[in-house]
C-alpha cells in the first residue's frame, strides 16, 4: 500500500518535525480507558523524553522513549542536528549523543550518560490494539489514547524525499500533535510496539507510526563514539 493513499501525499509524513521550543515538561496523564493502569502509566512516563537540538540555526524537536539499547526517535528529529539534549518528565535536561540513524524507515537512537530509569520492553504491534502514545511535542510528556487501526506495509520516500523504501508501520486513531514525532506507542503491557512519526493532514485524529519490527535497523552495531547526524532537512 503507498502512504499516498492513506495520508495524503508523501509531504505529510514530515509534518512533525519542528516545534518553537521546549521549555521545562512537566507530567500528565490523559485517560484512555482501562488499557493500562495510572500507576503503570506514571512507570511508562518516566522513560518518555523529549527531544531538542539545533539543525541548520534552525530549532528541532520530538519525543523519544527509552529501551535497552538507548532513546528511539525518528530520524527526521534529530537530521542535520549538533549539541543534541533530551528532557526527562522531571524537567532535568541530559545532553546525548546519536549513535545510529536510518533515513529510509524514519528511525534513530540516542545514547546518554547516567539515565538512571529502567528502559521499556519491546514487542510486535497488533490490529486493534489499544493503549497509549508517550508524547511531548507542547513540551508537556503525557499519555494519550491510541489504538492501532490497521498494519500496513508503507511505500515512501526517506525522509529527504529521495527514493522509495518500504517501512512497516500502523494506522492509528490517535490525537497527534506537531512535534510529537518519536513517541512511543505502548502496549496494555507496557511494551513499546512502535514510534510515531506522522499525522493526516486532512483526517482528524488518523497519525501513523514505524512497527517495532523496524527498530533493529538502528539498535544494532552502534557506534558509541557517536555519528553524523546528516545533513538538514530541506524546509
Amino acid at each position: 500500500m503507498r502512504l499516498s493513499e492513506f495520508l495524503g501525499g508523501a509531504a505529510a509524513s514530515l509534518l512533525l518535525i519542528l516545534i518553537p521550543g521546549c521549555g521545562s515538561p512537566s507530567v500528565s496523564s490523559e485517560t484512555y480507558g482501562d488499557s493500562i493502569s495510572s500507576d503503570v502509566d506514571q512507570g511508562l512516563l518516566s522513560s518518555a523524553f523529549i527531544i531538542h537540538g539545533l539543525a541548520c540555526q534552525r530549532k528541532a524537536s520530538g519525543s523519544g522513549v527509552l529501551v535497552e539499547q538507548g532513546i528511539l526517535t525518528n530520524a527526521h528529529v534529530v537530521a542535520g542536528t549538533e549539541d543534541l539534549y533530551v528532557i526527562d518528565h522531571n524537567g532535568n535536561e541530559y545532553q546525548s549523543r546519536l549513535v545510529s540513524i536510518d533515513s529510509q524507515t524514519d528511525l534513530a537512537l540516542l545514547h546518554v550518560e547516567g539515565l538512571n530509569v529502567p528502559p521499556l520492553a519491546v514487542a510486535s504491534p497488533e490490529k486493534g490494539m489499544k493503549g497509549i502514545a508517550l508524547v511531548g511535542g507542547d513540551g508537556l510528556i503525557k499519555a494519550i489514547p491510541a489504538t492501532i487501526d490497521r498494519l500496513v506495509e508503507i511505500n515512501i520516500a526517506d525522509i529527504y524525499g529521495e527514493g522509495e523504501y518500504r517501512r512497516k508501520g500502523m494506522q492509528l486513531n490517535a490525537d497527534i500533535a506537531s512535534g510529537d514525532s518519536g513517541g512511543a506507542i505502548v502496549n496494555g503491557s507496557g511494551e513499546v510496539v512502535g514510534l510515531v512519526f506522522s499525522r493526516s493532514s486532512n483526517r482528524n485524529n488518523v497519525s501513523y507510526a514505524v512497527s517495532s519490527e523496524e527498530f533493529s535497523l538502528v539498535t544494532e552495531n552502534l557506534s558509541f563514539n557517536g555519528i553524523d547526524s546528516g545533513e538538514c532537512l530541506r524546509k
